[in-house]
């Protein structure tokens, strides 16, 4: 069994459920930062995620798990990239920013991720893999504009999308970065200590705003905080790591345009929002530019 997640229809499988855990986040982050801000929800997230895979890391890989001298930049890349700056732009830039713009904005992320991997790790994308991005981009603006023209003319940008964007950006270098770290470590230990680097500068960035070490949630809210921890966290950066090490940064990040079709169905299933058909032709449409994608003849 443990083989089978170590081909490319098991890594597959992985990263579509990387995609819900993911698109059930911004369910479960709806309670958790009504609690507490952003950025201390974050360090206080990736802060248990570090000491749960550390500990794993250790139990399964024994003191190989510790990374090396030179190891070391690759790691903080990481925690910099994809933890830490990752977060904060997210975070702050959806508070001056729209659910429409960010679900817009999040979909440019496998484009530039597969202009990135093809730039620096010479990845190249197959023509019907370079389809399967446009489609399923296209499926993004239709599940975000829900159909309408008059959506997509009426957005209005300003900073907090200037850091959505720059949020795809770090996490595209987070990406590739990880494929060249993850050749000479696993992504267990990969995901482990850049998510400890992430926790430590989120906890200076949380004490620049005001925490003092207080923790105050209700019982939905350390629920949620559960969820984000072992679900989105835990479970979904090291199965996204280990998909990036077999498939590559390009061909993984395609399944990100999977969240917002996720967190699209669980909101309706657990929060009672209705869907349009205009919806779920979009998604059909990002169901096949994933499939397209995945493909490795061109």
């Amino acid at each position: 069994m443990i083989q089978f997640f170590n081909t490319e229809r098991g890594v597959y499988i992985l990263l579509t459920l990387t995609a819900i855990l993911w698109g059930g986040n911004a369910v479960a982050a709806k309670y958790t930062v009504g609690e507490l801000s952003p950025v201390t929800t974050a360090f206080l997230r990736f802060a248990a995620v570090s000491v749960i895979l550390i500990l794993l890391a250790f139990y399964i890989e024994g003191r190989k798990c510790l990374p090396r001298r030179e190891q070391l930049p690759g790691i903080i890349a990481l925690g910099i990239t994809g933890i830490a700056l990752f977060n904060f732009l997210i975070y702050s830039g959806v508070k001056l920013s729209t659910a429409t713009n960010m679900s817009l904005l999040n979909a440019v992320g496998p484009v530039t991720t597969a202009c990135l991997a093809a730039l620096l790790l010479n990845e190249r994308l197959t023509f019907r893999q370079l389809a399967g991005v446009a489609i399923s981009f296209f499926g993004v603006i239709v599940v975000v504009a829900n159909g309408s023209l008059a959506v997509l003319t009426g957005l209005s940008f300003n900073i907090g999308d200037i850091m959505l964007a720059l949020a795809q950006v770090s996490w595209a270098v987070y990406s590739v970065i990880g494929r060249k770290v993850m050749r000479t470590m696993s992504a267990l230990a990969a995901t482990a200590w850049a998510s400890a680097v992430g926790a430590l500068i989120l906890f200076a960035i949380a004490r620049m705003e005001g925490f003092n070490g207080a923790i105050a949630l209700s019982f939905f809210g350390w629920v949620s905080m559960a969820y984000m921890v072992l679900g989105s966290g835990c479970l979904a950066f090291f199965w996204w790591n280990h998909g990036v090490s077999v498939l590559g940064p390009h061909r993984a990040a395609i399944f990100m345009n999977i969240v917002p079709v996720a967190g699209t169905i669980l909101a309706v299933l657990l929060v009672n929002e209705a869907v349009s058909w205009q919806q779920i032709a979009g998604a059909m449409l990002i169901i096949s530019g994933v499939y397209l994608t995945t493909q490795n003849s061109g």
